[in-house]
């Protein structure tokens, strides 16, 4: 069953959820809390290159949500 945001959208899925080794899910785990460390860094000290970091690693954590959630069958 698919499970619906507030507004009745339905929630993104991770594909093949099987396929996630325990050691992948606590690395994703440890890695999101490295950005949301570095974005409380630039909050607490705001500083340009803390923020540059931040953005970095935000659109990492987007490009790896990216393929998490892509539905696209892998042929190679």
């Amino acid at each position: 069953m698919d499970k619906l945001y507030q507004d009745g959208t339905k929630c993104p899925q991770i594909e093949n959820l099987e396929k996630i080794t325990p050691e992948q899910a606590a690395e994703y785990v440890r890695f999101v809390a490295h950005v949301r460390h570095t974005q409380r860094r630039y909050f607490t000290f705001r500083k340009p290159e803390i923020l540059d970091e931040s953005r970095r690693l935000e659109k990492e954590l987007d490009a790896l949500n990216a393929h998490l959630l892509d539905p696209t069958p892998k042929l190679f």
